[in-house]
């Protein structure tokens, strides 16, 4: 993917990011009218359509045999209640996303402080008990009523990025504003990661607190800070693990799961078995078995396996090689990006999904340990498909409204 050369709004040639990132774009420097405003990139938005399209197919493929049980928001025998449910949120994510692209950058970041403090309000109130607060396998996460529930900190986990992509955007992690930036992005940061402990999303806490240090990393972070931050990081998490006895038997169960097959090893042997299964061409569209009542969450976390079953190794791979298409092209897109806040923002997304897919895939290949995060665009999840899809909105705002000689190139 050739990509043009770079030049300020003065007409001069671009600066090295590593020295860009050492100095706040003035709001509205870059700013560009709404007259030289750009179409969206027309290959981001057509991978994005094709994964979120094959989404919509693999959840009613894996969640027909859960929508025609009995349960609290819906009477059995609807085969297509979570089709129907994830086609109403992608259509209100595609709205999200064209509007957010519609705004700049500058706009944008005008409103972040408001969007974390709003996500992480409403992230909170999840744990107060109230009426509107849902809980499910004794995790409380969502708000709602019947079937519309919403999950509050997948938004925080994208407000999160945009504030530290702000505030990294003012100048590097190295000089002067080290101390105030660092403060208020560990801050934000431990609001979250302390809220979502409680809730028992041991999966979100650590994509959030990867994403942070990868996005340090990008912001120059001194080595010797960086290296403290990541002790930091495994500390908490290993406070977080011995806080619940079930997350330490979740580890000695991914170590040895023929010793724990008849409990907690039980759910590692059924995703190993579905995936292997699946051979290198699949069982064929609807033919996994072990969806009808073995794995658990096959529609949500563990959807990739039913995607490996029956479309076999060369489906499996032909979506992960789509995801990573969408993760270069954004990548592509922070890198030309004519501002320091545009290349936050994009890179600070680039690294959610990639971070996000490979936790999922890796906990469904036997990786690392079983943890509760869904695959980004396919796995069903209103909360989760709405926030990445306005996450892609957030790239395409950077995208469109960079300088004309910024433009990515197929």
């Amino acid at each position: 993917m050739p990509v043009g050369s770079r030049r300020n709004m003065n007409g001069k040639q671009g600066l090295d990011r590593g020295h860009m990132r050492g100095k706040a774009a003035a709001p509205g420097r870059s700013r560009t009218s709404s007259t030289d405003r750009r179409l969206p990139d027309g290959w981001l938005v057509l991978l994005v359509f094709g994964l979120v399209a094959f989404g919509l197919v693999m959840v009613y493929s894996a969640s027909f045999p859960k929508a025609l049980q009995t349960d609290e928001a819906a009477p059995a025998g609807d085969s297509p209640r979570f089709l129907r449910l994830q086609t109403g949120y992608a259509l209100i994510g595609l709205i999200a996303m064209l509007l957010v692209s519609n705004v700049h950058p500058e706009t944008i970041r005008r409103y972040i402080p408001q969007l974390l403090f709003i996500t992480l309000a409403l992230t909170a109130v999840t744990l107060t008990g109230f009426s509107i607060a849902r809980t499910s396998h004794g995790a409380a996460r969502w708000l709602g009523h019947g079937s519309f529930q919403v999950q509050p900190s997948e938004f925080a986990k994208l407000a999160l990025i945009l504030y530290i992509a702000a505030k990294l955007a003012e100048g590097p992690l190295n000089g002067a504003n080290f101390g105030r930036i660092t403060v208020r992005i560990g801050l934000a940061l431990a609001i979250l990661v302390t809220l979502l402990l409680l809730q028992k999303d041991q999966g979100m806490t650590v994509l959030v607190g990867l994403i942070t240090l990868v996005m340090a990393y990008l912001g120059h972070m001194r080595g010797r800070w960086l290296v403290l931050s990541v002790m930091i990081a495994i500390g908490v998490l290993a406070l977080g693990i011995q806080a619940e006895p079930y997350r330490m038997q979740r580890i000695t169960a991914h170590f040895d799961p023929l010793k724990y097959r008849t409990d907690r090893g039980w759910h590692v042997l059924v995703m190993k078995t579905t995936i292997a299964r699946g051979g290198l061409t699949g069982l064929g569209m609807g033919m996994c078995p072990e969806k009808l009542s073995h794995l658990p969450e096959a529609h949500t976390d563990a959807i990739f396996c039913v995607v490996a079953s029956e479309f076999g190794f060369i489906g499996a791979l032909t979506v992960l090689m789509v995801m990573g298409l969408v993760i270069s092209r954004i990548v592509a897109i922070a890198v030309l990006s004519s501002s320091n806040l545009g290349y936050f923002m994009a890179a600070g997304v680039a690294v959610m999904f990639a971070i996000q897919t490979l936790i999922n895939v890796g906990v469904a290949t036997h990786l690392i340990p079983v943890t509760g995060l869904t695959l980004p665009f396919v796995s069903y999840g209103g909360s989760s498909l709405i926030a990445s899809l306005a996450a892609i909105g957030v790239v395409l705002s950077v995208q469109r409204h960079s300088s004309h000689s910024t433009q990515v190139q197929s």
